[in-house]
């Protein structure tokens, strides 16, 4: 069997690395590895929001978002998301072609979203936008809706203003 031009070339690109084949770096990703700082946020991730908190039952908070998240790994398709909890103050959504992964920390002082990925692809971007929007209301319904005491609400915001009006401008396809 002759080798064509192709063949030697794929060859020359395998062997880049240099090394044998026991160096050889797969071409398919089988888990994003995830990095973190000196101040805590991840290596090539993008702040998209920040919500300042006046008041916030961090504990409450997270594990209201967390089930709201978790309810959303099939949306839009299904087993587009998956959930995980990576420490006690964090939610992370991973996106099934792994080209993004959303994280939602939150601190005393603020709620921040990040994007981990450096090329989203555009699917992971509109499905993004579905959740956060999603995400942004739900912390609508938190601060401003149902008859709870602001001093037994999860969070209250600042001020009067428009945080999570400016948080949603942020967004990708808002």
């Amino acid at each position: 069997m002759q080798m064509s031009f192709f063949d030697d070339m794929g060859k020359f690109f395998d062997n880049l690395g240099g090394g044998d084949d026991e160096t050889k770096v797969s071409s398919v990703p089988s888990e994003v590895e995830v990095v973190v700082d000196v101040d805590g946020t991840y290596t090539g991730s993008k702040r998209i929001i920040t919500i300042p908190a006046k008041t916030m039952k961090m504990g409450g908070l997270r594990l209201y978002c967390n089930l709201y998240l978790m309810g959303l790994q099939n949306t839009p398709e299904p087993n587009c998301w998956k959930a995980s909890k990576s420490n006690d103050s964090e939610v992370n959504l991973r996106y099934v072609d792994l080209s993004g992964s959303i994280i939602i920390q939150f601190t005393e002082e603020c709620i921040t979203v990040d994007r981990l990925g450096s090329s989203p692809s555009n699917k992971y971007l509109m499905h993004e936008s579905m959740i956060l929007n999603g995400f942004l209301d739900e912390l609508n319904a938190i601060v401003y809706e149902g008859d709870v005491n602001e001093e037994n609400r999860l969070l209250t915001l600042p001020a009067p203003g428009n945080q999570l009006d400016a948080a949603r401008d942020a967004i990708a396809f808002g």
